[in-house]
C-alpha cells in the first residue's frame, strides 16, 4: 500500500480567481506554466497557485520556458510596475495577480 494518500485531481475549471494584492515575492515562486491567452500560472513554495495576467497583447505561450524579471530592491513582482521578459524576446507588463482556490 502506498504511504502517500491519493490527492484529488483538480481541473482549472474547478478553480476560482481571488484577489491576491498587487505584488508577490519573487523568491516564493517555485515554477511557472503558461496557461490560456495572456495568463501564466505561478506555483509557489507554500503550495499556493497564483494566476498572473499580462497585458492583452501578450501571449502566455511566449513564456513556455519561464521568464526573466529585473529584480527590485524590495524583491517583489508587482502589477503595473514590472515587465516580464521571455527567453524568446517578448516583453510583457504584469496587469493582475490572483490566487487560485477551489470554487465553493
Amino acid at each position: 500500500q502506498s504511504m502517500v494518500p491519493e490527492l484529488p485531481r483538480v481541473s482549472l475549471n474547478d478553480l476560482e480567481e481571488r484577489d491576491a494584492g498587487k505584488c508577490v515575492a519573487l523568491r516564493s515562486i517555485r515554477a511557472v506554466q503558461s496557461s490560456s491567452n495572456n495568463r501564466l500560472l505561478l506555483y509557489m513554495r507554500d503550495r499556493k497557485v497564483m494566476s498572473l495576467r499580462m497585458k492583452k497583447s501578450c501571449r502566455a505561450q511566449d513564456f513556455y520556458s519561464g521568464f526573466y524579471v529585473e529584480p527590485r530592491a524590495d524583491g517583489l513582482l508587482c502589477v503595473e510596475r514590472d515587465t516580464l521578459r521571455s527567453r524568446t524576446g517578448s516583453n510583457c507588463e504584469v496587469s493582475e495577480i490572483n490566487r487560485l482556490v477551489l470554487d465553493d
